[in-house]
């Protein structure tokens, strides 16, 4: 593989990272938001609206070319190895959220609905992933 193009792969890492990481606050944001007591209307809007920003700004700078095809693996061996570790580190972090959620459901039963509870834990693997990246990936 030529050096540009390992570049070019962590570029494209890198942006992977901050979107999971944008994606997964939003994500938080609008889970815990029906929770809240005293909830405001610019919280959730900043939240949207971060999402959208991050969301385009990967839409256009990095991981769709024109016809919207998407790479799923990277073809330099030592970050498809660090993708696939922070897939791991999304398995155990989605199963220690998963099993912290059912030992605290008593209290959360009344309050908090399927689609509420779908929407935290893609936050938790959306963040974990970036995290682990960008911790994996430091220099």
């Amino acid at each position: 593989m030529k050096q540009q193009d390992i570049k070019t792969e962590e570029k494209f890492m890198n942006q992977n990272a901050w979107f999971s990481i944008f994606m997964g606050i939003t994500l938080l944001i609008i889970s815990v938001y029906p929770m809240l007591n005293h909830t405001s209307a610019p919280l959730l809007f900043l939240g949207s609206a971060a999402f959208l920003g991050s969301f385009f700004m990967f839409v256009i700078r990095g991981g769709f070319t024109w016809k919207l095809s998407y790479r799923l693996t990277y073809k330099d061996e030592y970050l498809n190895t660090i993708d696939t570790i922070a897939y791991k580190h999304v398995v155990l972090a989605l199963l220690f959220s998963m099993g912290a959620i059912y030992l605290a459901s008593d209290n959360l039963a009344v309050d908090v609905t399927h689609s509420t509870m779908a929407t935290f834990y893609l936050a938790v693997m959306s963040l974990v992933y970036g995290f682990s990246i960008f911790w994996q990936s430091r220099d």
